[in-house]
């Protein structure tokens, strides 16, 4: 366990912030692209827990933890974050989580998410970059909004497509469309743009909306996918939760993360 202090807090759209972390001890943030922290927060009514993906885009040496922050009405935190002051205290665990890349990379790759579940992905692209660069897989990042002013992270979204000619990225507005529509954006729901025969070279993520995590895994399964090529994670808006111990890693588990650890270490 370690402290974090507040230090940045920039709006990226009317119900999203995203907010910047230091480690009070100075020490860099450990984790595998993909991974969560939890974080035990303090208001008027005591203590009370949030789990974030850390959405810092590239690999931090400085004790830097990003999270974006979704706003939910009545939201506990949303009460707390959305108003807070550079300097709030909160104390963090982990890192956990199974949302990671595999070891050995597919053929394909689909990351798949809808609004702030886009934050496991972000540290992830520039895991894939050097992949990406020499040919070795192909990778489609579906990201489903309700309208253009939810399309965080657009600028560096946009220029990693323009890098990377193997990185496909593919915006779907579930309510209203953009004025002038650009090549990579359309109308629907991310499941509607998931290819409609899969293969066992491909491997799926999805993380946002459990409705939409559901409604992708069903298409999924239709489309030839086993259970073991789709690595899910929901998010949940929770309105009240109060501090819960963390669940007990198994050795098995600690041993997978620490290899992950020491491979984005090297």
């Amino acid at each position: 366990m370690f402290t974090v202090s507040l230090v940045q807090q920039k709006v990226l759209s009317d119900s999203t912030i995203e907010l910047k972390f230091q480690r009070d001890d100075g020490e860099p943030v450990v984790f595998v692209p993909g991974q969560f922290f939890r974080f035990v927060f303090t208001d008027v009514d005591g203590e009370f827990e949030r789990s974030y993906s850390l959405c810092n885009l590239t690999p931090d040496t400085t004790g830097i933890l990003l999270l974006v922050i979704s706003k939910v009405d009545g939201g506990r935190a949303t009460r707390l974050l959305f108003n807070a002051e550079c300097g709030l205290k909160a104390s963090v665990t982990g890192p956990f989580g199974r949302l990671v890349l595999p070891e050995k990379l597919p053929k394909r790759l689909f990351l798949v998410a809808t609004s702030v579940g886009i934050a496991p992905y972000l540290p992830m692209l520039g895991a894939l970059s050097g992949p990406l660069c020499r040919d070795e897989i192909e990778v489609f990042l579906l990201l489903g909004v309700r309208d253009p002013s939810e399309f965080i992270y657009a600028t560096e979204l946009v220029d990693f497509q323009h890098r990377y000619p193997r990185f496909h990225l593919r915006v779907c507005y579930s309510r209203r469309l953009p004025d002038s529509p650009r090549s990579f954006e359309g109308s629907g729901y991310v499941q509607d743009y998931l290819p409609a025969v899969m293969t066992n070279q491909d491997l799926v993520m999805l993380c946002g909306n459990p409705m939409m995590v559901d409604a992708c895994f069903d298409k999924l399964k239709q489309a030839g996918l086993s259970s073991r090529q789709v690595i899910r994670e929901k998010y949940v808006f929770a309105k009240q939760t109060t501090v819960k111990p963390p669940s007990a890693l198994s050795a098995e588990q600690k041993r997978l993360i620490e290899e992950k650890m020491q491979k984005y270490r090297s």
